[in-house]
């Protein structure tokens, strides 16, 4: 299994409503993100689009969190996708992640198809600029509180409260909030006005490439 890039996308659970999944995965088609199938192995059968948001609909609306002794078959149904010529694109939610509360979509390219070959430890500059406006995209449905995105070997990401307090949040390379951070780092932050307004930061030390 490769190593993933992960572009984590938080929620707030008192704003879901009966059709939020259908809504959010209809978004995300207007972003790109085209259905390829459900998420199936060995011993769990391929599911469809419809099955997979009524699903994910119906554990959303019971908070159901996976527990550690229980079987994966019982979890969130997950999607692959077709994204912007990437060999693999995966998408799956997380229950009160990273706090109580709150929930994240996940969504996971692998990070080698990001990564410069030149400069293994950074990012290809073209392909995160395209990265960024997908998630501006994203950011356009107005109930998605931050977008933070990271590598496997980096820490979970911050919580919404944590945010709000002035944390900043996991931005390897980039990150969307409704809250503009002030710190004392290499990143440059942009306003994003509109309907949903807030403020992208990124890390342009992490990029290779003009």
């Amino acid at each position: 299994m490769p190593a993933y890039f992960n572009i984590s996308i938080q929620f707030q659970r008192k704003n879901i409503y009966k059709t939020f999944v259908h809504d959010f995965y209809s978004h995300l088609k207007k972003c790109g993100f085209k259905f390829l199938s459900g998420f199936s192995n060995e011993s769990e059968k391929e599911y469809s689009f419809e099955e997979i948001i009524f699903i994910n609909q119906r554990k959303l609306e019971e908070n159901f969190e996976l527990g550690f002794d229980e079987d994966c078959s019982n979890d969130y149904r997950q999607i692959y996708y077709s994204l912007d010529n990437f060999s693999e694109t995966r998408g799956f939610w997380l229950n009160n992640y990273p706090d109580n509360e709150e929930f994240t979509y996940e969504i996971i390219i692998p990070e080698s198809e990001l990564k410069t070959q030149v400069v293994s430890s950074n990012f290809d500059k073209e392909k995160i600029l395209r990265i960024i406006k997908i998630a501006e995209k994203i950011w356009e449905f107005q109930y998605v509180r931050a977008i933070q995105t990271g590598l496997e070997e980096n820490d979970a990401i911050i919580s919404l409260s944590e945010l709000k307090s002035g944390t900043f949040p996991n931005c390897f390379p980039f990150a969307i909030t409704e809250e503009n951070s002030v710190i004392d780092k290499p990143f440059k932050t942009e306003e994003i006005n509109g309907l949903h307004s807030g403020y992208i930061f990124w890390n342009e030390s992490l990029f290779f490439g003009r």
